[in-house]
C-alpha cells in the first residue's frame, strides 16, 4: 500500500519516507517539549497514538524530507526545529484565539474555490493598499519575537504583524487536503494596487528577512505560485529582492510570478472574482473579494489542534 496519495513516490523516495516515519520515536524524544508534537494542526507520532492520523502524517512527513531534497538527516532536523518553534509561538493561538488590530485584518484574507484544480483552490491574499505598510511595523522587531520566545500582548507592531500573517497562514492550512493532489498547497496573491512605495531600509530588510526564513523553514512544500500584481513598473524590485535575499530555495522561486495587471481569471476562474480582479468583467455574485472570505469561525479546525487548545483552556468544550 502507498505510503501517501497526493503523488506517486519512486521506490527509493518510498524507502526514505518509511525511514523517516520509522525515525519517529527518535525524533520525539529530541523535542524541547515531547508533549508537544503538532504540525499544522496535526499531530505528528506513531501509529496507534491517540489523533494520529496517519495517511495526513505521512503527507506532512513527506513535505518536509522533499524540501530537504530528501536527506533524512536535514528532513529530522527541520521536524524538530518546526515543532520546537510551533510549541513556543503557540500558533494554533495566533491563528484561531487571537485577536488583530483592524488595520491589520484589512491586509489579508482566505478565499477557498471548490470547483478549482491543481492546487489554486485555496488562496491566500494580501492587499498592500490597504494598509500603510510603512517603517513603524518593523522598528524594534526582534529575531527571538520571531523564535517564539517573547510573546508579551504588547509586543513589537513587527510581532503583532507576525502573528497576524501566521494566523492567516494556519487558516488556509486547515482547508487543505493533503491526501488531494489537487488541494495539498495553496495559491498566493500579493495585490500591490495604490500601494505606497516604500524604500526597503536596515530595519524593514532584517524583519523581512526573518519572516521569510521563517516561512522557509516551517512551511515547506505548501506553496503551489505565488503572484505579485498590479505591481507598478517602479517596483520592479520587489522580485529582485526576494532573489537577493538568499534564503529562498530556487524551487520556490520558480513559483514566484511578477504581473503588472490584476487579472488573475485565467487562474482561479471567472465565476469566483470580482471586476477588479476579472478583466473588468461584472459579476454580481462576486461584488468584491471580501465577499468570498472564509471566516475564521466557519473553519473547521483539525481535530488534534482543538484537543490542544482545549488543554490550554483557549477554547472550551471537553476533549474530544
Amino acid at each position: 500500500m502507498a505510503l501517501v496519495s497526493s503523488t506517486e513516490l519512486t521506490a527509493d523516495q518510498s524507502e526514505k519516507l518509511q525511514l523517516l516515519i520509522d525515525a519517529l520515536p527518535t525524533i520525539l524524544t529530541e523535542l524541547d517539549k515531547p508533549t508537544y508534537d503538532e504540525i499544522f494542526g496535526h499531530r505528528i507520532g506513531i501509529e496507534g497514538t491517540p489523533y494520529v492520523e496517519v495517511a495526513i502524517r505521512n503527507e506532512i512527513l513527506l513535505k518536509f524530507l522533499v524540501a530537504s531534497e530528501y536527506d533524512l538527516a536535514l528532513a529530522k532536523e527541520k521536524l524538530v526545529l518546526t515543532m520546537n518553534w510551533r510549541g513556543k509561538f503557540n500558533v494554533l493561538s495566533a491563528a484561531y484565539v487571537e485577536d488583530f488590530d483592524a488595520e491589520l485584518e484589512k491586509m489579508g484574507i482566505v478565499t477557498e474555490f471548490p470547483g478549482n484544480k491543481d492546487n489554486f483552490r485555496v488562496v491566500t491574499w494580501n492587499f498592500y493598499n490597504n494598509v500603510k505598510l510603512t517603517k513603524s511595523w518593523f522598528v524594534g522587531f526582534k529575531a527571538e519575537e520571531a523564535a517564539g520566545t517573547q510573546q508579551e500582548p504588547n509586543g513589537s507592531p513587527g510581532l503583532q504583524f507576525l502573528r497576524w500573517r501566521i494566523g492567516l497562514m494556519e487558516r488556509s492550512l486547515a482547508l487543505l487536503e493533503f491526501s488531494d493532489s489537487d488541494n495539498t498547497k495553496m495559491a498566493q496573491v500579493h495585490d500591490y494596487k495604490g500601494a505606497s512605495i516604500f524604500r526597503i531600509d536596515s530595519d524593514m530588510k532584517a524583519a523581512t528577512k526573518e519572516i521569510i526564513k521563517l516561512f522557509s523553514d516551517h512551511y515547506p512544500e505548501l506553496l503551489s505560485k505565488k503572484f505579485f500584481i498590479n505591481v507598478p513598473l517602479i517596483m520592479g524590485w520587489v522580485f529582485g529582492f526576494f532573489r537577493a535575499m538568499g534564503i529562498i530555495s530556487a524551487s520556490t522561486l520558480k513559483r514566484f510570478e511578477v504581473m503588472h495587471h490584476g487579472d488573475v481569471s485565467g487562474l482561479f476562474g471567472e465565476d469566483n472574482l470580482p471586476a477588479v480582479y476579472n478583466g473588468g468583467l461584472e459579476n454580481r455574485k462576486v461584488p468584491d473579494i471580501f465577499s468570498k472570505t472564509v471566516k475564521k469561525e466557519a473553519i473547521a479546525l483539525p481535530t488534534y489542534a482543538k484537543v490542544l487548545l482545549q488543554q490550554q483552556g483557549k477554547i472550551e468544550g471537553a476533549a474530544v
